[in-house]
């Protein structure tokens, strides 16, 4: 039951809520908005290799284990991994950053203690244009290097903080 209310509050919090874009702006700190839309990245032209790292962790702050991180292109699952021991992961893949796609990561957690979360990485024009992602969608600014740190939460605390931040009533 958990687990189907945590999806059912992931696919609000994507497509449902309010939905006035925010992306990441130079000098915003990872894992924080402007509030304002943005237009689709192309300061590197080509493919290039890209590494995306990261760091799951709990409400406590505690590394996870087995946390399957999903990397999606254009909506196509491209690659997945469990984080390690540390809570880490490390993905590389070659990346056309002139490609109009979204590209997003989602986690989902080993347990039902805990609810999936999704971080854009890059939203596409139709995706800004129509307003698919919330505001409330965790956003990082995609370079050949990008480090993510997500904070799984349980679905009370999810709730709460979504409220606090004026993304629910």
């Amino acid at each position: 039951m958990k687990r189907i209310l945590a999806f059912v509050l992931g696919a609000l919090l994507v497509m449902s809520l309010p939905a006035m874009a925010a992306g990441p702006a130079d000098g915003v700190p990872p894992g924080q908005s402007t509030g304002k839309p943005t237009a689709v990245r192309s300061g590197f032209a080509g493919k290039s290799e890209t590494t995306i790292t990261g760091l799951v962790v709990g409400e406590s702050g505690q590394p996870l284990l087995d946390v399957n991180v999903k990397l999606y292109m254009g909506g196509l699952l491209t690659k997945e991994q469990l984080t390690s021991s540390d809570g880490g992961f490390e993905f590389t893949e070659l990346i056309d950053y002139g490609n109009d796609v979204t590209i997003d990561l989602w986690f989902v957690p080993p347990t039902d203690e805990l609810v999936m979360e999704n971080v854009l990485l890059k939203e596409s024009s139709a995706a800004l244009q129509h307003g698919i992602y919330s505001k409330c969608v965790q956003r990082t600014r995609l370079d050949p290097i990008t480090d993510v740190i997500v904070k799984l939460y349980s679905l009370e605390s999810r709730v709460e903080m979504l409220k606090r931040k004026g993304c629910i009533d």
